[in-house]
C-alpha cells in the first residue's frame, strides 16, 4: 500500500510527550552574555547501501523537512532488499532437494529476515516525525514488527564571541565598579581636594580591574551537550 500521509493521532499513538528520557545537560559550560553558541549539523555515520549484506545496519535518518511518504517508502525499500537477501538461499526448483531440507531453508530465511531491521532516527523536534513513521507500520502489525528505544547524543557546538555585546558588558563591569565606590564613599565626611583626588583615582583603578578582570577571561573554543534522540526499529514478520 503506497501511503499517502501520517496516520491521524489517536490517545493511544507513541509521541515524544509519552517517550522518557535520562537528562545528562546538567553540567553544561556556562559562558558570558557576550558569547552565543553557534550550533553544528550533527554527525551521522555513512548511510549504508540498500545491497550491503544483513550485517551492517540499514539505517534512515529523518528531519523536520522530511516528507513523511519519503521517509516511508525508503524504509519499504530496505525491507524488500532485505527479503530479497533472505530468500536468495531457497532453491524451490531443486528437485534433489528434499521437503524437510526446503522447509528447513524456508525456515532460516524466515528467522533472518525477522531479524534484520530498519532504522528510523531523528533528535530533537525531528523526532515526532520518526515516531509517525514507526506508526504507519504499527498499523500493519500483520506485516511489519516495530519498536522504539530512546536514547541521546553527544554533539559538539562552537561558542563565538560577539565583539559587540563584549563591549556592552565591559561598560556595564566599569559603571558597576564605580557605583559600589561612590555608595562605599557616601558615609565619608567631605574631604579636602587631596581626599577627593585619592578617590578619583580609586574609582579609575577599579574601572580598570573590571575591564581587564574580562579581557582576562577565555572563552572555550567549543562546548557539548546531550540531544534526545528516537530510533524505530522496522522489521518485516
Amino acid at each position: 500500500m503506497t501511503p499517502t500521509e501520517p496516520p491521524k493521532k489517536n490517545p493511544q499513538s507513541r509521541t515524544t510527550d509519552s517517550l522518557t528520557f535520562e537528562k545528562k545537560n546538567q553540567d553544561m559550560i556556562k559562558l558570558p552574555k557576550y558569547a552565543r553558541v553557534q550550533k553544528r549539523p550533527i554527525p551521522h555515520a555513512p548511510i549504508a547501501s540498500p545491497y550491503a549484506g544483513p550485517t551492517v545496519p540499514k539505517t534512515v535518518y529523518v528531519s523536520t523537512k522530511s516528507p513523511f511518504m519519503s521517509a516511508v517508502k525508503r524504509v519499504q525499500k530496505l525491507l524488500r532488499q532485505a527479503e530479497k537477501r533472505a530468500t536468495a538461499s531457497v532453491d524451490l526448483s531443486d528437485r534433489k532437494a528434499r521437503d524437510r531440507q526446503r522447509l528447513g531453508d524456508i525456515a532460516r530465511s524466515g528467522e533472518q529476515l525477522c531479524r534484520e531491521e530498519v532504522f528510523v532516527k531523528a533528535t530533537g523536534r525531528a523526532m515526532e516525525k520518526a515516531l509517525s513513521v514507526g506508526r504507519w507500520f504499527e498499523e500493519r502489525a500483520d506485516e511489519y514488527s516495530v519498536r522504539v528505544k530512546t536514547g541521546s547524543v553527544l554533539v559538539v557546538d562552537d561558542v563565538v564571541e560577539d565583539e559587540e555585546a563584549r563591549k556592552e558588558v565591559e561598560e556595564g563591569a566599569v559603571v558597576k565598579e564605580q557605583e559600589q565606590g561612590e555608595e562605599k564613599g557616601a558615609g565619608d565626611e567631605e574631604g579636602t581636594a587631596k581626599s577627593r583626588s585619592k578617590t578619583a583615582a580609586k574609582k579609575r583603578k577599579r574601572a580598570a580591574n573590571a575591564a581587564a578582570k574580562l579581557g582576562e577571561e577565555e572563552l572555550p573554543e567549543t562546548r557539548t551537550r546531550w540531544v534526545n534522540m528516537v530510533e524505530v526499529a522496522v522489521a518485516l514478520k
